[in-house]
């Protein structure tokens, strides 16, 4: 005779959950369906995380798209397995690497995105009419700092933004970007906040 295991139904609808999460997950992650590409079929990657989580934006009206406000790129790190290789090994006595600290200048050397691609996302910002107010390239943080109407917002990062109080803004989702800077840009902040 042979044992059958038996799963109780609340283990078993846990698999399932846990299951479904997962590839939901995963569905959401590959940028799969419509993820507001370019016109004439131009395909965009979605930065992730970036919407205010916690609140449902749905019911708020758009926000003025002529009001002016203020973003910043960011830049993601290269090479991120070598520097978690180099902080281990900084933090390790036995290492000819222990406590043996980077300058800015050395870390954005080694990890930092190239000139290339730094003068490329800001090319893709100008054609985007968006104003540049200040950049820094060649440290460990680099960024370029923008304005911009808010409707040019919405167009260049396929995004709608609502102004869930009066002087107040939120972004509905993840900014897009060209598929080309997927690795290049770690994020866009301000797409939330106040209107000045």
């Amino acid at each position: 005779m042979r044992a059958i295991a038996v799963f109780p139904w609340a283990a078993w609808l846990a698999i399932v959950v846990l299951t479904t999460a997962v590839a939901v997950y995963a569905y959401g992650c590959a940028g799969a369906g419509d993820n507001g590409g370019e016109p004439g079929g131009k395909p965009v990657a979605r930065l992730q995380g970036l919407p205010p989580t916690g609140v449902d934006l749905s019911a708020f009206k758009p926000a003025p798209s002529d009001k002016q406000i203020a973003l910043e790129l960011n830049f993601a790190m290269q090479h991120k397995d070598q520097f978690d290789e180099l902080m281990r090994e900084s933090q390790n006595p036995g290492s000819k690497q222990h406590e043996h600290w980077l300058t800015p200048e050395e870390m954005h050397a080694r990890f930092g995105e190239s000139r290339a691609q730094f003068d490329a996302v800001e090319q893709w910002l100008n054609s985007q009419g968006f104003t540049i107010m200040e950049k820094s390239y060649g440290s460990n943080e680099d960024y370029i700092k923008f304005k911009c109407a808010i409707g040019q917002v919405e167009r260049a990062f396929k995004v709608e933004i609502v102004s869930p109080q009066y002087d107040r803004f939120a972004n509905k989702q993840d900014p897009a970007i060209p598929p080309q800077f997927v690795g290049v840009i770690s994020g866009i902040a301000g797409l939330s906040g106040e209107i000045y």
